[in-house]
Protein backbone atom coordinates (compact mmCIF):
# COMPACT_ATOMS: atom_id res chain seq x y z
CA UNK A 1 0.00 0.00 0.00
CA UNK A 2 2.80 2.60 0.86
CA UNK A 3 5.77 2.96 -1.48
CA UNK A 4 7.32 5.64 0.06
CA UNK A 5 7.05 6.85 4.04
CA UNK A 6 8.52 10.02 5.46
CA UNK A 7 9.26 10.28 8.81
CA UNK A 8 9.76 13.58 10.67
CA UNK A 9 12.93 13.55 12.92
CA UNK A 10 13.61 16.28 15.09
CA UNK A 11 15.31 16.12 18.81
CA UNK A 12 12.72 15.62 20.81
CA UNK A 13 12.85 11.92 22.65
CA UNK A 14 8.97 10.95 21.31
CA UNK A 15 10.95 11.39 17.91
CA UNK A 16 12.09 7.79 18.14
CA UNK A 17 8.61 6.99 18.88
CA UNK A 18 7.59 7.95 15.51
CA UNK A 19 10.70 6.52 14.06
CA UNK A 20 10.15 3.04 15.56
CA UNK A 21 6.92 3.22 13.88
CA UNK A 22 7.65 4.25 10.54
CA UNK A 23 10.04 1.87 10.04
CA UNK A 24 7.82 -0.96 11.27
CA UNK A 25 5.65 0.05 9.05
CA UNK A 26 8.05 0.27 5.88
CA UNK A 27 9.17 -3.31 7.27
CA UNK A 28 5.08 -4.39 6.47
CA UNK A 29 4.81 -2.70 3.56
CA UNK A 30 7.96 -2.54 2.05
CA UNK A 31 8.40 0.79 1.59
CA UNK A 32 11.17 2.79 1.91
CA UNK A 33 11.76 5.52 3.99
CA UNK A 34 12.36 9.11 3.87
CA UNK A 35 13.71 10.75 7.36
CA UNK A 36 13.52 14.44 7.14
CA UNK A 37 14.26 16.88 9.55
CA UNK A 38 13.15 20.81 9.37
CA UNK A 39 16.04 23.25 10.34
CA UNK A 40 15.61 26.22 12.81
CA UNK A 41 15.48 29.37 11.06
CA UNK A 42 17.93 32.12 12.79
CA UNK A 43 15.97 34.83 14.37
CA UNK A 44 17.40 38.17 15.54
CA UNK A 45 16.19 39.02 18.86
CA UNK A 46 14.50 42.55 19.08
CA UNK A 47 14.51 44.26 22.20
CA UNK A 48 15.06 47.49 24.00
CA UNK A 49 18.57 45.64 25.44
CA UNK A 50 21.17 44.53 22.94
CA UNK A 51 21.54 40.79 23.07
CA UNK A 52 24.27 39.52 25.39
CA UNK A 53 25.34 36.78 23.28
CA UNK A 54 25.37 37.18 19.69
CA UNK A 55 25.98 34.26 17.20
CA UNK A 56 26.56 34.73 13.53
CA UNK A 57 23.57 33.10 11.07
CA UNK A 58 26.99 31.07 9.27
CA UNK A 59 27.44 29.47 13.04
CA UNK A 60 23.86 29.24 14.03
CA UNK A 61 23.46 27.11 10.50
CA UNK A 62 26.36 25.14 10.99
CA UNK A 63 25.39 24.27 14.27
CA UNK A 64 22.12 23.29 13.09
CA UNK A 65 23.38 21.55 10.36
CA UNK A 66 25.30 19.17 12.79
CA UNK A 67 22.60 18.57 15.28
CA UNK A 68 20.08 17.40 12.03
CA UNK A 69 22.83 15.36 10.81
CA UNK A 70 23.31 13.12 14.45
CA UNK A 71 19.39 13.11 14.54
CA UNK A 72 19.31 11.22 11.01
CA UNK A 73 21.70 9.42 11.08
CA UNK A 74 20.68 7.75 14.49
CA UNK A 75 17.18 7.26 12.59
CA UNK A 76 19.00 5.77 9.83
CA UNK A 77 20.34 3.05 11.93
CA UNK A 78 17.37 2.01 13.22
CA UNK A 79 16.24 1.29 9.66
CA UNK A 80 19.03 -0.07 8.42
CA UNK A 81 18.95 -3.04 11.52
CA UNK A 82 15.09 -3.29 10.11
CA UNK A 83 16.59 -3.67 6.62
CA UNK A 84 14.80 -1.10 5.25
CA UNK A 85 16.19 1.00 2.71
CA UNK A 86 16.17 5.06 3.82
CA UNK A 87 17.03 8.39 2.56
CA UNK A 88 17.61 11.78 4.65
CA UNK A 89 16.65 15.30 3.89
CA UNK A 90 16.52 18.79 5.65
CA UNK A 91 14.74 21.39 4.64
CA UNK A 92 13.43 25.07 5.89
CA UNK A 93 10.74 27.62 5.46
CA UNK A 94 8.23 30.57 6.98
CA UNK A 95 6.39 27.48 8.19
CA UNK A 96 7.58 23.99 9.69
CA UNK A 97 4.12 22.17 8.48
CA UNK A 98 4.28 23.27 4.73
CA UNK A 99 7.82 22.68 4.49
CA UNK A 100 6.90 19.11 5.48
CA UNK A 101 3.78 19.07 3.43
CA UNK A 102 6.20 19.95 0.24
CA UNK A 103 8.75 17.68 0.85
CA UNK A 104 6.74 15.25 1.12
CA UNK A 105 4.71 15.80 -2.22
CA UNK A 106 7.98 17.06 -4.23
CA UNK A 107 9.62 13.58 -2.74
CA UNK A 108 6.19 11.21 -3.83
CA UNK A 109 5.58 10.27 -0.19
CA UNK A 110 2.79 8.12 0.41
CA UNK A 111 2.65 8.74 4.30
CA UNK A 112 4.10 10.77 6.79
CA UNK A 113 4.69 9.80 10.16
CA UNK A 114 5.01 12.70 13.21
CA UNK A 115 5.63 12.49 16.49
CA UNK A 116 3.03 14.08 19.26
CA UNK A 117 3.38 14.52 22.71
CA UNK A 118 -0.20 14.44 23.69
CA UNK A 119 -0.42 17.91 24.86
CA UNK A 120 -4.13 19.44 24.81
CA UNK A 121 -5.19 22.19 22.01
CA UNK A 122 -4.24 25.06 24.38
CA UNK A 123 -0.21 23.75 24.80
CA UNK A 124 -0.23 23.01 21.14
CA UNK A 125 -0.88 26.08 20.63
CA UNK A 126 1.20 27.79 23.24
CA UNK A 127 4.46 25.49 22.38
CA UNK A 128 4.06 25.58 18.91
CA UNK A 129 2.47 22.16 17.43
CA UNK A 130 3.21 21.64 13.86
CA UNK A 131 0.74 18.79 13.58
CA UNK A 132 -2.27 20.41 13.50
CA UNK A 133 -0.69 22.40 10.55
CA UNK A 134 0.59 19.45 8.67
CA UNK A 135 -2.80 17.46 8.82
CA UNK A 136 -4.28 20.67 7.04
CA UNK A 137 -1.28 21.41 4.70
CA UNK A 138 -0.77 17.75 4.07
CA UNK A 139 -1.56 15.63 0.58
CA UNK A 140 -0.82 12.80 1.86
CA UNK A 141 -2.37 11.06 5.39
CA UNK A 142 -0.78 11.39 8.39
CA UNK A 143 0.27 9.31 10.91
CA UNK A 144 0.12 10.81 14.91
CA UNK A 145 2.33 8.84 17.10
CA UNK A 146 2.45 8.90 20.77
CA UNK A 147 5.17 7.61 22.49
CA UNK A 148 3.80 4.17 24.16
CA UNK A 149 4.87 1.13 25.90
CA UNK A 150 3.92 -1.27 23.17
CA UNK A 151 6.74 -3.82 22.27
CA UNK A 152 8.24 -3.25 18.11
CA UNK A 153 6.53 -6.94 18.00
CA UNK A 154 2.73 -4.95 18.61
CA UNK A 155 3.75 -2.25 16.26
CA UNK A 156 4.68 -4.42 13.52
CA UNK A 157 1.53 -6.51 14.06
CA UNK A 158 -0.64 -3.21 14.18
CA UNK A 159 1.05 -2.49 11.12
CA UNK A 160 0.45 -5.64 9.16
CA UNK A 161 -1.44 -5.81 6.20
CA UNK A 162 -4.54 -7.24 6.44
CA UNK A 163 -3.87 -10.22 3.80
CA UNK A 164 -0.94 -11.39 6.27
CA UNK A 165 -2.41 -10.65 9.46
CA UNK A 166 -5.68 -13.43 7.76
CA UNK A 167 -3.04 -16.22 7.17
CA UNK A 168 -1.41 -15.57 10.08
CA UNK A 169 -4.77 -16.24 12.34
CA UNK A 170 -5.33 -18.85 9.60
CA UNK A 171 -2.13 -20.51 10.32
CA UNK A 172 -2.46 -20.45 14.56
CA UNK A 173 -6.32 -21.71 14.46
CA UNK A 174 -4.76 -24.71 12.03
CA UNK A 175 -2.00 -25.37 14.54
CA UNK A 176 -2.31 -28.63 16.48
CA UNK A 177 -3.68 -27.81 20.24
CA UNK A 178 -0.79 -29.24 22.54
CA UNK A 179 -1.97 -32.20 24.69
CA UNK A 180 -2.51 -31.48 28.16
CA UNK A 181 -1.23 -33.93 30.52
CA UNK A 182 -4.88 -34.08 31.99
CA UNK A 183 -5.68 -35.46 28.76
CA UNK A 184 -2.64 -37.74 28.50
CA UNK A 185 -3.65 -39.90 31.79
Amino acid sequence: MYKRILIVVDQRAVTRAAVKEGVAMATAHGAEVLFFHVLPRYSVPLADSPPFVVISPQDFQQSAMAAADKQLSAAEKVAERAGVVSQRATGSGDDDAHCIADAARKRRCDLIVAASEGRNALLRLLTGSVIPGLITSSPVPVLVVKESGRSTAAAEAAVMPLRQRKARLKAVAMAPMPRSRANQA
